[in-house]
């Protein structure tokens, strides 16, 4: 009795998805690029100039790029195969502009350069909330995989999360068609 209670115990943990989860792993990363300028014309030109590029060859002037890893263990009992451990990871990087005359421009356009930038970095930061969210919709997509034919189980895996990364990159372009990539949010150089 106790090896058939024991048998049907594990042919029921087969059935059923991961149940455990975590978390994704997220980590941040910002850098700058140089913006000069006395006047509002200079700093412009100079955020066209140096700003950050991005796919598709396109200069903005911020940009933040996000990468979804993922790791895994599975199990194999009766030619089926599920998911026993997964982590997630999120690596987000920033591009953000630095004005390096902000100590010696007039107060207008210090505080039109500020305002600026809260806007902008506000902008950006939406972006990474799409990236911490495509690693939360990732796990939960994953760990919710039933067990299934071994044969086919990594090729599951990987179309499930690559429809994921793809459904929240399209979410992004259309945010960023819904903002003007930010000025609608108020993202106008001074």
């Amino acid at each position: 009795m106790r090896v058939a209670l024991s048998t049907l115990l594990r042919a029921g943990l087969m059935l059923t998805p991961l149940s455990v989860s975590a978390e994704p792993s997220i980590n941040i990363n910002t850098g700058y690029y140089s913006v000069s300028g006395m006047d509002s014309h200079s700093i412009q030109q100079s955020v066209q100039q140096n700003g950050p590029v991005g796919h598709n060859g396109q200069r903005f002037h911020a940009y933040t790029e996000w990468k979804l890893k993922w790791n895994y263990r599975w199990t194999e009992s009766a030619s089926r195969c599920r998911l026993t451990q997964l982590s997630v990871d999120v690596e987000i990087n920033y591009m953000l502009p630095a004005l390096e005359s902000a100590e010696i421009i007039s107060e207008p356009l210090k505080t039109s350069w500020e305002r600026y930038f809260q806007a902008l970095l506000g902008h950006e930061q939406q972006h990474k909330n799409y990236a911490i969210a495509a690693a939360q919709a990732l796990e939960k997509s994953l760990l919710t995989l039933p067990a299934q034919p071994c044969t086919e189980f990594e090729t599951t895996l990987a179309v499930t999360a690559q429809r994921v990364i793809d459904d929240y990159q399209q979410r992004e372009k259309a945010f960023d068609l819904e903002t003007n990539h930010g000025i609608n949010q108020g993202v106008i150089l001074p």
